[in-house]
C-alpha cells in the first residue's frame, strides 16, 4: 500500500475514527523470536490489570488443546522482553501546548508501566532523533523526556516507526512495542508504509498510534500503520485526553505474560494458535508454519551429463516413438498382403526358379502368412463387437482394413503408455493412455453419425424423385433404380444396396429394413412399410410416398426447431463443464502453490475426485435434458 493510497483512505476514515473508541477489551498475542520449534513462546497482552495463572490460559493448535502450558508474568528478567519505544512528534505543528501535553502523557505512561520494563525515547520532525536508548531507570527516562525540544519541518512518522523497529531488533526484544504520537500527515518520510510494517514484523514489534487533532491531521495513515503492525489506534479528542490514553496504554502494556509450550504439530504444516483466558471475552490468535526438517543427507553420487541426457524428456519421447514405430512395423509385416517379387513372377513364365528360394520355401511362407491372417480373423469374428465394428467402418467409409486399423490404435496406445510412463515416472500416469482408443472410438462414432444425418436429410428429396418416377410408370424397384442414378452419397450407396439385394431375390421391404438398421432411420422404416403394402395388396404407392415425404419434411423441420431451441442448453452444458477445468489449469499456471494441496494431500485428491464426478454427472444430466428425441 503506497502513501497515495493511505492519503486517499484518510478522508473516508477520519469521521469515524475521531469518535471511535479504542478496542480496549481485547486479547493480543504476538510471537516471540527467541524460541526454536517445537518449543513455542508468545507474548500475551491482557486488556486490563488482572492476575492469571497457567490453569486460566487455554491454548489450542488447529483446534486441538495443548497440554502443559506455562505462564510467566512480565516481571524481573521477563520484563525486558516487553520494551516500549515512545516516539513523539516534535514538528512545528506541535509547538507550545500540544508538545507539553504529549510530554505529560508520556510521563503518565512511564508511571503506569512495569518498573522493570525498559523504555526508549525517540522524537521526529524533519529528522528522526534517538533521545535515549532502552533503560528501565525512571530518573533516566524522565531526563530523556525533559531533553525533548521543539523541532521544525514536516513529520517523518514512517521513518520514526522504522527507527523504533530497528532499536527493538538491536536490543533483541521479541515482544516489544512502539507508541507513536502525531498530529499531522506524513509527507517527508523516505520510508513507505510497507517498509515500516515490514521492519516491525521482522522485529516482532507492534506499533500503537495516537492521533492528536489539528488542521494537518491524517488519522487514516495512523490507523493503517497500527493495523499493518497488529497494534491499535487511539484518537484524542483534546489535549487532556492524551494523558488518559497514555495511562491506559501504559497499564495495558504492563500487564503482559509469556506463554510457553511444546508443539506437537508435524513439520511443514500450517498451524493456527488460539489463546483463551478465563474471565476475558474473545480469542487471541496467530498463525505460523512449522519448519520442515533440514536435509542432512547428501547424494551418494552425482549424475553425469550423459546420464542427464538419457533421463531427459526429449530422449524419452524419441524412445517412445521408436517403440511405437517398431510395433507398427511388426504389425504391418504380419498383416500386409504377400505379393511375389518381380523376379519370382518372371520366373513363373520362363520356367526358372527364384535364386536362393525354392518353391517349397515360398509355399511354406505363404501358408504361414495366410494361416496367421486366417486365425487372427477367426479370433476377431468370435467377438460380439466385431460385426458391429465392421458395419460402422462400412457406414463411415473408412478405407483402412479393420485388422490394420486395430493394429494402428494398439500401436498408438502403446506409444502413449511408454511416453507417459517415462515423462511422469509413475505407472498411474500411464492410465491416461486409455484416452487413445477412446478418442479413436469417438472419432468413428462421429463419422457414423454424420453419414446417418446426411442420409436422413437427403431422404425427402430422394422419395420425391421416387414418387415422380412411379407416376411416370416405373415399378417400385424401377423407381429405386432411378433414384440411385442421381442420388448423392451416402444415399446412393445405401439405396444401391437395396437394388442389388432385390435383383438377387431378396424382397424389397426386407432389403429396405436392412438399410433401416444400418442408418437407424425411422423415416425409411415408413418407406419399408409402404413397400410391404405395395407387394402384398398394391395400391396408389406414388400418392402414399408423397404423403410420407411430407411427413418426413415436417419432422425434419420440427427437429431443426428443437435443435435451435436447445442450442443454449447445449452451450451451457459445455461452458459449465469447462469452467472448473479451465480455472484449475489457469490457477495451476499462475499460482501452483495455491492448488498444490489438491494434488499432494490425500484430502485434496479425494476432493478432486468428488469434483470430477460432480462435473461429469452434471454434464451428463444436462445432456439428457437437452437431448429431445423427435
Amino acid at each position: 500500500m503506497t502513501r497515495l493510497r493511505a492519503s486517499a483512505l484518510a478522508g473516508l476514515l477520519l469521521a469515524c475514527l475521531v469518535t471511535a473508541p479504542a478496542k480496549a477489551d481485547e486479547l493480543r498475542l504476538s510471537e516471540a523470536a527467541d524460541t526454536r520449534f517445537p518449543e513455542r513462546s508468545y507474548a500475551l497482552t491482557l486488556p486490563r490489570a488482572m492476575w492469571i495463572d497457567a490453569p486460566d490460559v487455554q491454548v489450542s493448535e488447529n483446534g486441538r488443546r495443548v497440554p502443559d502450558v506455562s505462564v510467566a508474568t512480565a516481571a524481573g528478567a521477563e520484563a525486558r522482553r516487553f520494551g516500549v519505544v515512545l516516539a513523539i512528534d516534535t514538528s512545528s505543528s506541535m509547538r507550545g501546548e500540544p508538545l507539553k501535553a504529549a510530554l505529560h502523557a508520556a510521563r503518565e505512561f512511564v508511571r503506569r508501566r512495569n518498573a522493570a520494563q525498559p523504555v526508549a525515547v525517540v522524537t521526529f520532525d524533519g529528522q528522526v532523533r534517538v533521545i535515549h536508548g532502552f533503560t528501565a531507570d525512571a530518573a533516566t527516562i524522565d531526563r530523556a523526556l525533559s531533553a525533548v525540544r521543539e523541532g521544525s519541518g514536516g513529520s517523518r512518522m514512517f521513518d520514526a516507526a522504522k527507527r523504533a523497529a530497528e532499536l527493538i531488533a538491536a536490543a533483541k526484544m521479541p515482544s516489544a512495542s512502539a507508541v507513536i504520537l502525531s498530529d499531522g500527515a506524513d509527507r517527508t518520510s523516505t520510508t513507505t508504509l510497507e517498509q515500516a510494517a515490514a521492519a516491525a514484523a521482522a522485529a516482532h514489534a507492534r506499533i500503537y498510534t495516537v492521533g492528536l487533532p489539528s488542521r494537518w491531521s491524517d488519522f487514516g495513515i495512523l490507523n493503517l500503520l497500527s493495523a499493518e503492525t497488529r497494534g491499535e489506534f487511539s484518537a484524542a479528542g483534546s489535549l487532556r485526553d492524551l494523558a488518559r490514553i497514555y495511562e491506559r496504554l501504559g497499564s495495558r502494556l504492563a500487564h503482559q505474560y509469556v506463554v510457553r509450550y511444546r508443539s506437537a504439530q508435524p513439520a511443514g504444516h500450517g498451524v493456527r494458535v488460539a489463546v483463551r483466558v478465563v474471565g476475558v471475552a474473545g480469542v487471541a490468535s496467530v498463525s505460523y508454519r512449522s519448519p520442515s526438517p533440514p536435509s542432512t543427507t547428501k547424494p551418494p553420487y552425482r549424475h553425469s551429463r550423459v546420464e542427464g541426457v538419457w533421463l531427459s524428456g526429449a530422449v524419452a519421447f524419441v524412445v517412445a516413438l521408436l517403440v511405437a514405430a517398431l510395433l507398427v512395423l511388426a504389425l504391418w509385416c504380419l498383416l500386409r498382403p504377400r505379393t511375389a517379387s518381380l523376379r519370382s513372377r518372371v520366373a513363373f513364365y520362363v520356367g526358372q526358379e527364384e535364386p536362393g528360394r525354392t518353391d517349397e520355401d515360398a509355399r511354406r511362407a505363404r501358408l504361414l502368412a495366410g494361416r496367421m491372417a486366417i486365425e487372427t480373423t477367426r479370433s476377431l469374428e468370435r467377438a460380439r463387437w466385431w460385426p458391429g465394428f465392421l458395419q460402422k467402418l462400412d457406414i463411415a467409409r473408412v478405407d483402412i482394413a479393420p485388422q490394420k486399423l486395430l493394429g494402428l490404435v494398439a500401436a498408438a496406445t502403446a506409444f502413449a503408455l511408454v511416453l507417459l510412463t517415462l515423462i511422469f515416472r509413475s505407472p498411474a500416469a500411464a492410465l491416461m493412455a486409455v484416452a487413445v482408443p477412446l478418442f479413436a472410438r469417438t472419432l468413428l462414432e462421429r463419422r457414423v453419425a454424420k453419414q446417418r444425418k446426411m442420409f436422413t436429410d437427403q431422404l425427402p428429396d430422394n422419395l420425391q424423385v421416387m414418387a415422380s418416377a412411379m407416376r411416370a410408370g416405373h415399378s417400385f424397384s424401377g423407381a429405386l433404380s432411378v433414384v440411385v442414378e442421381d442420388a448423392p452419397e451416402p444415399a446412393r450407396r445405401e439405396l444401391a444396396r437395396v437394388v442389388a439385394d432385390e435383383r438377387m431375390g431378396v424382397p424389397v421391404d426386407v432389403a429396405l429394413n436392412t438399410v433401416v438398421q444400418r442408418m437407424q432411420s425411422k423415416d425409411l422404416e415408413q418407406v419399408a412399410l409402404v413397400a410391404t403394402l405395395q407387394r402384398e395388396t398394391g395400391g396408389n404407392t406414388a400418392e402414399v410416398l408423397e404423403r410420407v415425404t411430407e411427413t418426413i419434411r415436417e419432422r425434419l423441420a420440427l427437429r431443426r426447431l428443437v435443435q435451435t431451441l436447445t442450442a443454449q442448453g447445449r452451450m451451457s452444458r459445455w461452458v459449465l463443464t469447462a469452467i472448473p477445468i479451465v480455472l484449475l489449469l489457469a490457477i495451476s499456471a499462475i499460482n501452483p502453490e495455491y492448488v498444490a494441496p489438491l494434488f499432494s494431500e490425500t484430502v485434496g485428491r479425494v476432493l478432486l475426485g468428488v469434483a470430477a464426478a460432480m462435473v461429469t454427472a452434471g454434464s451428463l444430466i444436462i445432456g439428457k435434458i437437452v437431448n429431445i428425441k423427435v
